[in-house]
């Protein structure tokens, strides 16, 4: 792909200056030896001429063009910048300084560009800037200067980055645009992943699979486009397609951690404990150092309720990578459910030691605690918890709830209202905290809002009703070829 920077044609410039009046002899001497190239000529015309009129900030545009055809950059950008300093808004300066600074990508570059835009506009400008905001990362400000930009925005690079950014900001129909564009030009893997990416972003999940196929079909797929289909098909409601690709997946890429989890996550989904143990037994045998794949066999063994061997599987973990905490914390989930509230504190607390700030452990830490009692202390620790998460996590609704829980116990009513209310903003469909707060409500005397939240909990249940039938619409068992059927 052609670069973004691209640069703006010398020739643009003669024909601004073209245009100057009162200009000295010499100035269509020096215009006629840069368009026939001799830049060395003009360059010798112009310091000439300076030494007679050292403010003419046209002769100093010249020299700094004549300069940039010599390839000379850094001494015709500072030819630009002292024609600029005489005259600020002279345009060929500008253009010509604004493409210098950002082919050298010179954090003048933005203010340049600004200014040309003060001027005219310009839609390579607003396509420089565009790239500009791309680079640092301010995907709202590069789609409002591609989209000003117009032809300008043409580049394949700029279409990429317009795509991105338009996949950042999750405005899927925008994304799926620019992707299919370059697609259209050139026939690339990468392209077609990011396509079905944002049309899965963009819950377009049969035209994600339509996408990605082709991907899937090849001797030696890409592990992500093949995990990228599989969750489509299984979004789509299409179980055993899922199951196949995943499958296939791991036959190519038997060390592909992420390939076990995720296909152990879907016979979770379907309550297939029997198959997600023996993927990941097998994914262990394969990466034997995988903390990751011993913490989901913990939790397949516990999800089928064989306790011990959960214990077994979390400690494996805990001990394969000591300082992550998902060892742990799934060890910690198990004691929890046997009643072990004070071990439970203990190994969490010992966590918290190595690494204070991990959000999981901090948040199982101060269920832990809300569980165990409501003594003073408890509830302090548990709300210094939740709000260290709170502030590494703002959106994580599980905090806000279990924050509401504390404010309750301590009787401030109004904070607790807040604080659950914030966790359904993020997660509508909680009910735990829309009932808690619908509670709250009565108590309150908010009769209006809490019959809202009643028919809200009522609507929930029945979704999740809906969602217990289409969740074991598959049933995964196994059978002599080893491939899923549909009973």
């Amino acid at each position: 792909m052609r670069s973004a920077r691209r640069l703006l044609p010398l020739i643009l410039l003669l024909l601004l200056l073209g245009h100057a009046p009162d200009v000295i002899a010499d100035f269509e001497q020096i215009r006629e030896l840069i368009r026939r190239g001799e830049f060395a000529a003009a360059l010798r015309v112009c310091e000439h001429d300076l030494k007679l009129q050292r403010r003419d900030f046209r002769i100093w545009t010249l020299k700094g063009i004549a300069l940039q055809g010599m390839e000379r950059n850094t001494e015709s950008l500072a030819a630009f910048r002292q024609a600029l300093a005489i005259q600020p808004q002279f345009l060929p300066a500008l253009q010509g300084a604004a493409q210098l600074e950002y082919q050298m990508h010179d954090a003048q570059c933005r203010k340049t560009l600004e200014a040309i835009l003060q001027l005219r506009p310009e839609p390579t400008a607003h396509a420089m800037l565009g790239v500009l905001a791309f680079e640092r990362k301010d995907c709202a400000a590069a789609i409002e200067h591609y989209e000003k930009a117009g032809e300008a925005a043409g580049d394949p690079v700029i279409k990429w980055q317009h795509g991105s950014c338009s996949y950042q900001l999750e405005q899927w129909d925008a994304a799926e645009v620019k992707f299919r564009e370059l697609l259209s030009l050139k026939k690339d893997d990468r392209v077609r992943y990011n396509l079905g990416l944002v049309q899965f972003g963009g819950k377009k999940y049969a035209d994600a699979i339509a996408a990605l196929q082709p991907l899937a079909r090849k001797e030696q797929p890409d592990p992500d486009a093949l995990s990228l289909l599989a969750s489509a098909y299984e979004t789509n409601k299409q179980t055993p397609e899922a199951l196949q690709i995943l499958r296939r997946a791991i036959d190519l890429y038997p060390r592909e951690e992420r390939l076990y989890v995720d296909l152990a996550t879907l016979c979770l989904e379907h309550s297939a404990f029997l198959i997600g143990t023996e993927v990941l037994e097998a994914g262990a045998k394969n990466i034997p150092q995988s903390a990751r794949i011993q913490t989901m066999l913990g939790v397949m063994h516990a999800s089928a309720g064989v306790l011990i061997k959960a214990e077994e599987a979390f400690r494996r973990a805990e001990q394969l990578a000591p300082d992550d905490a998902y060892g742990r914390v799934g060890l910690a989930i198990i004691l929890m459910n046997n009643g072990a509230a004070d071990n439970v504190i203990r190994l969490l607390r010992e966590q918290a030691k190595r690494a204070p700030d991990v959000p999981l452990v901090n948040l199982t830490l101060a269920d832990a605690l809300l569980q165990r009692g409501t003594s003073p202390a408890e509830l302090q620790e548990s709300q210094s918890l939740l709000l260290r998460v709170i502030k590494r996590q703002p959106a994580n609704a599980t905090a806000h709830t279990l924050l509401g829980k504390i404010y309750l116990r301590l009787g401030d009513k109004d904070e607790a209202a807040r604080a659950l209310e914030t966790a359904i903003r993020l997660d509508p469909s909680d009910r735990a905290a829309t009932y808690q707060l619908m509670t709250l409500y009565q108590r309150m005397g908010r009769t209006k809002d809490a019959g809202a939240l009643k028919e809200k909990v009522q609507k929930l249940l029945d979704a999740e009703s809906v969602g217990d039938v289409q969740g074991g619409r598959y049933r995964l068992v196994r059978v002599p070829e080893g491939r899923p059927v549909q009973q």
